[in-house]
């Protein structure tokens, strides 16, 4: 067995599993390491090897780091790293873009919080994102009675589209992301 299914005693978010997954916390160190070139010791920390894939995230890495200095509250809702149970690999990333309720998502859901997931390349048409999915809307509803959450999608990722109509995501709307471009906003009700 590989260390990813031993949480590492660094992070106060305990991990979140699934059947085939480790959501792991990716704390200030990790992002600080990385953001650092340092991911041997990112890795080390993590307890599980970094991709190549995982190494160009650096703008996200800095963005991340920058949301969990402001305010420590915003921590067990940041990124997670997806873990594979089996191998220990990062299999992708998965994460809120903020704590409930932000201000940006008032006009189209109020009370929402907006997440968002990669699956690298190699690891994508296994049902990876799905499960991380699964996994983190339901975290979020059963620790937190979070009941309303947020997909931006770009108009041409159909895997994503797919996805989030299969979990009951209906579009609200339309906005353009300065990073990301032209997105689809959906929105997931609980009890709606």
């Amino acid at each position: 067995m590989f260390a990813a299914n031993l949480a590492p005693e660094r992070s106060a978010c305990a991990d979140i599993l699934s059947p085939r997954l480790i959501l792991r916390h990716l704390d200030a160190e990790v992002l600080r390491l990385g953001c650092n070139g340092r991911h041997a010791e990112a890795g080390a920390r993590l307890g599980a090897a970094l991709p190549a894939d995982w190494l160009g995230e650096q703008a996200l890495m800095a963005l991340r780091l920058a949301d969990m200095l402001a305010d420590s509250a915003y921590a067990p809702w940041s990124l997670r790293a997806m873990l594979c149970r089996r191998s220990g690999r990062m299999l992708g990333h998965i994460g809120f873009h903020s704590m409930p309720g932000p201000e940006y998502l008032h006009p189209l859901a109020p009370g929402a919080v907006e997440l968002g997931y990669t699956v690298f390349t190699a690891h994508r048409c296994q049902g990876y994102a799905a499960e991380a999915l699964a996994t983190l809307l339901h975290w979020a509803l059963r620790s937190h009675g979070q009941q309303r959450f947020v997909l931006s999608i770009a108009p041409d990722n159909a895997a994503s589209l797919a996805l989030a109509r299969r979990f009951g995501f209906a579009q609200v709307g339309r906005w353009f992301d300065p990073q990301d471009g032209d997105e689809l906003v959906y929105l997931l009700e609980h009890g709606a």
